[in-house]
C-alpha cells in the first residue's frame, strides 16, 4: 500500500485514532504497530510478511545464544555466525538474477520465480548492527517481539531511513534508539512539524520528483539520440534532482508519520546538492547508510588506524561495496569505485596542499561556490551511471552527446542555467522552510491544520495522475 494514496491516508487515520487510545501503555502501542506493519506487508506480498518474521525470530535466537554464551569465545562464535546468516542471506536474492535463466532452463520455474523480500536490505542492515552492538555491549538484548517490530515498524522498512536499536544522539543531543524509544511512554511530538515534513515529502515525491520523471528524465532516457547536448545534459541533471527529491521526500514523509505516533527518525538528508566535496556529500546523503557504512564496513576493515595508503584502500573498498549493495551490474560497481576515487583524490589535495580555509573573503566565497558546482557536476555525471541499466546504456547516452544531430534549444541552456542557481540558493529554501515550521507553530491548531490541508490540496490538483513509484525501493 503506497504511502501516497487514498487507502493509506484512510489507513492511517483509523490505526492513529486506536493507537493512542493506549497512550500509557507502550507496550500495547507496540503490538498495534507490529499488527500494522505486518498487515501493511501482507497486503503488499504475504510472504513479505513472512520472511521478515522468520528473519526476526532468526536474528532474536542468535542475540539469546550469545547474551547467554559463557564465554567471550562463544560469544564471538554467536556474533560471526548471525552476521554470516545475514551477509549470506542479503547476497542470495541481491545476486539472485545470475543464476535465474538458468533455472528457467532447467525447468525451475517456480524457485526462479523468488522475489526479494520487501525491505529486505535495510532490516538486514538493522540486524547486523544489532548484532555487533550487542556484542560489544552497547545496547541491552531486545525482546524477542521488541526486535520483531524493529525491523518490520511499517514507516521505515521500505526504504529507510536505517534506524539503530542501541543508542546514538541527533545533532541536538535526543536519543534516537530505538531501544529507548521502545520502551518508554511517548506522545505525539511537534504536530505542526510533523505535518509539515509530511507535506514537504508529497511535495518532492508527487509533484517535483514525478513531474521531473515524467516530463523530462524519462524521455531524455528512453531515447537519447533525438535529443540535443543541452537537453540530454537537463536530462542528467533531471535524474539527480528526481532522486533528491524522491528519496529525501519520502524520508521527510516517514519521519513526520513517525512523529505522529511518538517516534524519531534520524534525518537522512541535509542539503547534499550544496557540498562543496565529495567527502561533504556523503556526510549529507543517505546520512543513516554512510554512517552504517563508516561503522561497519570501514572501520572493522582499519579505518584510519593503519596509515594514508591503509585509509584510501579502506574507503575504496567501502564504496566499492556500496557500489554493489545497490544492484548487481557492472555500472553499480563503477559508480562506487568513482566516488571512492574521487574521496582518495580529496584526501590526496588535502594532504599536499592542506584543508580549505575559512569561507570569509570574496574570493574564498567564489572558491567555494565553484567547489559547489563542480561537486554537483561530478554527482550528476557519476548517476547517469547509476541510472542506466548497465555499462553498455551509459555509454550510449554519453556517446549521444556528441553523435545528436537535434538543434539545441535556448530554452535548455536556461533549464540548465535555473538548476544550478536553484542548487546554489539551497540555502534560501531552507531557511524559507524554517520561517514557515515557525509561523505554523505560532497559529493556534486549527488554524495550522487549515493552512496545511489547503497546501495539500493545491498539491493534489497539480501532481500528476497515478501514484509515484520509488526508486530506492529497488534496493
Amino acid at each position: 500500500m503506497p504511502f501516497i494514496s487514498i487507502e493509506f491516508a484512510a489507513f492511517f487515520a483509523l490505526f492513529f485514532a486506536a493507537y493512542w487510545c493506549f497512550d500509557t501503555a507502550p507496550k500495547v502501542q507496540n503490538a498495534l504497530l507490529l499488527l500494522a506493519s505486518l498487515a501493511l506487508l501482507s497486503y503488499i506480498n504475504v510472504t513479505f510478511a513472512l520472511s521478515v518474521s522468520a528473519f526476526a525470530f532468526g536474528i532474536s535466537g542468535v542475540a539469546k545464544g550469545m547474551t547467554s554464551a559463557k564465554t567471550e569465545k562463544m560469544r564471538r562464535r554467536w556474533l560471526i555466525a548471525g552476521l554470516s546468516a545475514a551477509v549470506c542471506l542479503l547476497a542470495f536474492f541481491k545476486y539472485y538474477d545470475f543464476f535465474r535463466n538458468s533455472l528457467y532452463e532447467m525447468g525451475f520455474e517456480d524457485v526462479a520465480d523468488i522475489v526479494m523480500p520487501l525491505g529486505l536490505s535495510y532490516y538486514i542492515f538493522q540486524s547486523i548492527a544489532y548484532l555487533v552492538e550487542l556484542y560489544r555491549r552497547k545496547t541491552p538484548a531486545l525482546k524477542w517481539h521488541e526486535l520483531w517490530l524493529h525491523f518490520s515498524f511499517f514507516p521505515t522498512i521500505t526504504m529507510g531511513p536505517i534506524i539503530r536499536a542501541s543508542r546514538f544522539n541527533s545533532v541536538a543531543g535526543i536519543n534516537l534508539g530505538m531501544t529507548e524509544q521502545l520502551r518508554r511512554p511517548r506522545q505525539i511530538r511537534s504536530p505542526a512539524l510533523a505535518l509539515a515534513l509530511v507535506l514537504l515529502g508529497v511535495v518532492k515525491v508527487w509533484l517535483l520528483a514525478a513531474h521531473l520523471g515524467a516530463e523530462l528524465v524519462s524521455p531524455v532516457f528512453d531515447n537519447p539520440m533525438q535529443y540535443s547536448l543541452p537537453m540530454l545534459l537537463a536530462g542528467a541533471y533531471g535524474y539527480t534532482l528526481q532522486l533528491f527529491f524522491e528519496f529525501s521526500g519520502y524520508c521527510d514523509l516517514v519521519m513526520g508519520l513517525a512523529l505522529f505516533l511518538g517516534f524519531r527518525l534520524p534525518w537522512n538528508f541535509r542539503a547534499p546538492l550544496y557540498a562543496s566535496n565529495i567527502r561533504e556529500f556523503w556526510g549529507r546523503w543517505h546520512i543513516t547508510l554512510s554512517t552504517w557504512i563508516r561503522d561497519y564496513i570501514y572501520i572493522p576493515l582499519g579505518g584510519s588506524r593503519k596509515g594514508f595508503w591503509r585509509t584510501q584502500l579502506n574507503l575504496m573498498l567501502a564504496f566499492m561495496l556500496s557500489g554493489i549493495w545497490h544492484g548487481n551490474s557492472w555500472n553499480f560497481l563503477l559508480w562506487g569505485t568513482l566516488h571512492g576515487l574521487a574521496l582518495v583524490l580529496l584526501h590526496l589535495k588535502i594532504r599536499w596542499f592542506g584543508e580549505a580555509p575559512p569561507v570569509t573573503t570574496p574570493w574564498q566565497k567564489a572558491k567555494h561556490l565553484a567547489s559547489i558546482v563542480l561537486t554537483f557536476n561530478f554527482v550528476v555525471f557519476a548517476f547517469v551511471i547509476f541510472k542506466t541499466s548497465d555499462l553498455y546504456e551509459a555509454a550510449q547516452f554519453f556517446s549521444a552527446w556528441f553523435d545528436t544531430q537535434a538543434p539545441a534549444m535556448l530554452e535548455a541552456w536556461l533549464l540548465i542555467l535555473a538548476i544550478h542557481v536553484g542548487v546554489l540558493s539551497y540555502p534560501l529554501w531552507t531557511e524559507s522552510l524554517r520561517h514557515f515550521v515557525g509561523l505554523l507553530r505560532a497559529l493556534p491548531t486549527p488554524y495550522w491544520l487549515v493552512v496545511i490541508l489547503l497546501l495539500l490540496q493545491v498539491v493534489i490538483a497539480f501532481a500528476p495522475a497515478g501514484i509515484p513509484e520509488f526508486i530506492y525501493a529497488d534496493f
